[in-house]
């Protein structure tokens, strides 16, 4: 018998138990899927009534994008439940990465980028997204009037920096932060969470650390490995 494969217990997804998990599985997409669509729906056509009113348009469109970015989460997270789309590591320009990653922002971001240009081998779309997660979650916050994004090379590793001007965040928020499915007082609702940044940067031998920022707001500093080109 083939060792990756789990032994038959009777338990398989034709057994009443697996079905039960699989119902289970489905009622639970069809639920988060149809909030999505609901948002989406219910939004749009507050935009389409309020078409005079820019800054309601803008407004409702907002919530529109924030809807299907957490669709698109809950489907790329069902894709590595069922085994496809397979990560496929690359070399990436951090400095490329970054400036992706503050497009569309709704708050001023100072850049100071490296002029070595450091390239890092990660997974496009996760680091695409957590960055982007981290920058909308600063972004967000009502207390926030700019970002400041540094990337610098240190020996074999570079270091990006994240600073916002925000309410200062006590021990205890930090570490509530950076739990899963948490919300920290006085900052908004994150899809991928600081988590998930720690786990990518993690998958490459990095790390990432958060305190409270000097007077005010977060600092956030990812460290990754360079990569070598070609």
């Amino acid at each position: 018998m083939n060792e990756d494969q789990p032994p038959d217990d009777g338990k398989g997804i034709l057994h009443p138990e697996g079905m039960r998990a699989v119902r289970d599985v489905a009622r639970g997409v069809v639920h988060e899927v149809n909030n999505i669509l609901g948002v989406i729906i219910g939004n749009a056509h507050l935009a389409k009534k309020s078409s005079s009113n820019t800054d309601a348009v803008e407004k409702y469109l907002g919530e529109v994008r924030d809807a299907a970015e957490e669709g698109r989460e809950l489907m790329r997270n069902l894709a590595i439940l069922a085994g496809a789309n397979a990560r496929r590591p690359r070399i990436l320009s951090l400095n490329d990465l970054v400036n992706n990653a503050v497009r569309g922002l709704r708050k001023p971001v100072r850049m100071n980028l490296s002029s070595e240009d450091p390239a890092v081998e990660l997974d496009l779309w996760l680091a695409q997204d957590a960055l982007g997660c981290v920058l909308r979650f600063m972004a967000e916050t009502s207390s926030v009037t700019s970002i400041h994004v540094v990337t610098r090379v240190v020996g074999r590793a570079v270091a990006l920096t994240l600073e916002d001007d925000g309410c200062k965040l006590s021990d205890e928020q930090m570490v509530e932060l950076f739990a899963p499915f948490s919300k920290a007082e006085h900052r908004p609702k994150t899809g991928m969470r600081l988590t998930k940044l720690a786990s990518l940067a993690a998958q490459f031998g990095g790390r990432v650390g958060a305190a409270a920022g000097e007077p005010e707001g977060l600092r956030i500093v990812l460290t990754l490995p360079v990569a070598t080109r070609g």
